[in-house]
């Protein structure tokens, strides 16, 4: 009884108008293929190939403060101080990760050429970091119950660069053919850069005199001292990137396309030497460059031309 029902509502559904169908399935069809004007908004993901270079960084490191901050020592024998240097590498890296955000813009048309602007942001987690040790001996000359005393110092260093967005805004210059538009773009570009940078000296003090069995080898231990030092610091960057993409116009209002670019966000040196010692940072310079590849989706929002 129900099945009977069911089949004489189906019948009884009025069957679409002649040529419906067809007007339905138009309304997906560019009418004019070769029309892009007008405003758009859209959205991207892809990937981004973050390239960090970091450079040398100098660090000293004050050996007789570190001595005085030994218990039972008195402060403020010598003046001048005695200065470790330790010459942390440059270090170059490439980070690959996946991005993705929104753009907005507008294309005006000109026959079959096209003259536009466009601006975006897009998340962009990338990072990178490095390490860095080294030992090294001194002799300190200093008014102590030991004549001379020998600083073994084990130093390291860890520096640590990333960001979290980039954005852009600029133009493009594009033919279209059919459903195809052809451009190329380029403009200025913005992203945020965090540094981290920690220092550790620990150092190991000997005394040489009276009581050594061997001239001028360390044979009494007076004491370690560790010095630790961690500065941050955040900047936007300013830039440009070029690049090239193609689109495909699926409906009026609805695109799909591939886009590559190649960012610089050049490059800026961070100040760490700021601070009391006994270790004394030096500036960190960085430079900071991307190739991205993205599948972007448009909508035409508010057309122009037709």
């Amino acid at each position: 009884m129900i099945a009977a029902v069911a089949c004489a509502a189906i019948l009884l559904i009025p069957s679409p108008a002649p040529g419906a169908e067809e007007d339905f399935f138009q309304k997906f069809t560019p009418v004019d293929p070769c029309n892009w004007a007008g405003f758009y908004i859209g959205f991207n993901n892809g990937a981004t190939f973050n390239h960090f270079d970091l450079g040398k960084q100098m660090t000293d490191l004050n050996l007789e403060e570190q001595f005085y901050e030994l218990p039972g020592m008195a402060t403020g024998v010598g003046e001048s101080g005695i200065f470790a240097t330790f010459h942390t590498p440059g270090h170059h890296d490439t980070d690959t990760e996946t991005i993705g955000g929104g753009q907005t813009g507008f294309n005006l048309l000109f026959g079959h050429f096209l003259v536009g602007a466009e601006g975006g942001i897009q998340g962009n987690g990338t990072s990178t970091s490095g390490k860095f040790t080294e030992s090294q001996e001194h002799g300190l000359f200093l008014e102590t119950i030991n004549s001379n005393v020998i600083a073994d110092t084990d130093f390291t260093s860890m520096r640590m660069v990333e960001t979290i967005w980039n954005g852009y805004i600029g133009g493009k210059l594009g033919f279209c053919w059919n459903r195809f538009l052809f451009y190329a773009t380029g403009g200025a570009a913005f992203t945020d850069a965090h540094f981290a940078n920690w220092e550790k000296a620990d150092t190991s003090f000997f005394g040489i005199g009276g009581k050594a069995v061997t001239p001028n080898v360390p044979s009494n231990f007076i004491g370690e001292v560790v010095s630790k030092k961690m500065r941050t610091q955040g900047d936007v960057l300013t830039g440009f990137y070029g690049g090239v993409g193609t689109e495909y116009k699926l409906t009026n209002i609805v695109s799909v396309g591939l886009e590559y670019k190649h960012v610089d966000w050049g490059d800026v040196t961070e100040h760490f030497m700021g601070g009391s010692g006994p270790i004394f940072s030096g500036n960190g310079h960085l430079d900071l460059n991307a190739d991205q590849v993205v599948f972007k989706v448009n909508l035409l929002v508010g057309p122009i031309g037709h």
